[in-house]
């Protein structure tokens, strides 16, 4: 079942607060928008120290990580049983956050910019078992 709305703007909001008004409003935007569809969403961290969010389903998981400064934002998607995954860029500078360009691109890639570390409250019990998968992928 796919994220409460609520809980997913919540985070969405705790995740832009520190950028600028016009900015995080358009994050907050593109992070609704883009993971709306996960079942759970979760705080994160690259192993630079950037914020990120990674979003878990039944079949796949969605990553990003953006301070909302420059122009775009990047989101990374894949399907747990691929060897791919889809990177879209989007344009912060619009607020329609129009897609700039979307490729696919190898998951080995994926792991050479996240190096993911998930933050927080333990993670759902339901959730686990994707968070390991990702995690195996990822780490």
């Amino acid at each position: 079942m796919p994220i409460d709305p609520e809980t997913l703007s919540l985070l969405a909001r705790e995740y832009a607060r520190d950028m600028t008004s016009i900015r995080g409003r358009r994050v907050q935007r593109l992070l609704k928008r883009e993971f709306g569809g996960a079942d759970w969403v979760l705080p994160a961290r690259f192993g630079s120290g950037a914020p990120a969010v990674l979003g878990l389903s039944a079949t796949g998981a969605a990553l990003c990580a953006t301070d909302g400064a420059g122009k775009q934002a990047t989101v990374y998607k894949w399907l747990y049983a691929d060897d791919a995954a889809i990177e879209s860029q989007f344009d912060l500078h619009k607020d329609s956050l129009p897609v700039l360009s979307s490729q696919r691109i190898p998951l080995a890639r994926v792991r050479e910019v996240a190096r993911l570390h998930v933050l927080g409250d333990p993670v759902p019990p339901q959730a686990r078992g994707w968070l390991a998968e990702v995690l195996r992928v990822l780490q």
